[in-house]
């Protein structure tokens, strides 16, 4: 029998459906890439909290359905059904479907407008080992290494999506930003 949306879900999710934080679990090539771009940071005095890398398939399931339900992007009938989990997200009245979806994406910690505009995708470059989830923090001006050794001078900004320095730097080390997910960096951008 189905289980309704809700907290049960991240508890379930983070004993059945785990993600990552680990570097060493991102795909060889990205993994190398990320390791010398966050070298490149701390050489330069940044501060990195990697959050996400690997993600499992289940897991983004929740992310995905539970952020567009909560968001009222999607109804709750429009969710797909994914084998090995028995999730029910129409609780029979809007308004607690929606609360259902939302203790979750509050469980899980996902970020939410004005932060992230989309929802979690489906098709996640983190289930590749393609992408990395990480707050990167300084104070002031620092000046960072692009990979071909030539420095930048950076500005911090709380809002990391509009940093186009920060951004350059990723892009020459392979790491490039979404930018409508603070926190995300992947292989292509997406």
């Amino acid at each position: 029998m189905p289980t309704k949306s809700g907290k049960y879900w991240v508890t379930w999710a983070n004993a059945n459906a785990k993600n990552s934080k680990k570097i060493d679990d991102l795909e060889e090539n990205f993994k190398s890439n990320v390791n010398s771009f966050i070298k490149a940071l701390k050489a330069a005095g940044a501060t990195v909290s990697v959050s996400a890398t690997k993600r499992n398939k289940k897991r983004a399931y929740l992310f995905h359905w539970s952020w567009k339900i909560s968001q009222g992007k999607s109804k709750p009938s429009d969710a797909t059904k994914l084998p090995g989990v028995d999730i029910e997200w129409d609780h029979g009245d809007s308004s607690k479907s929606k609360a259902g979806a939302l203790e979750m994406v509050k469980g899980f910690g996902l970020a939410v407008p004005p932060k992230s505009v989309n929802p979690p995708s489906l098709t996640s470059n983190h289930i590749s080992g393609k992408a990395i989830d990480m707050t990167i923090k300084w104070t002031g001006k620092i000046k960072i290494n692009k990979k071909d050794g030539t420095t930048v001078e950076v500005e911090y900004m709380s809002n990391v999506n509009k940093n186009t320095s920060l951004h350059s730097i990723g892009e020459s080390y392979g790491v490039k930003k979404l930018k409508t997910d603070a926190p995300h960096w992947s292989y292509n951008g997406r």
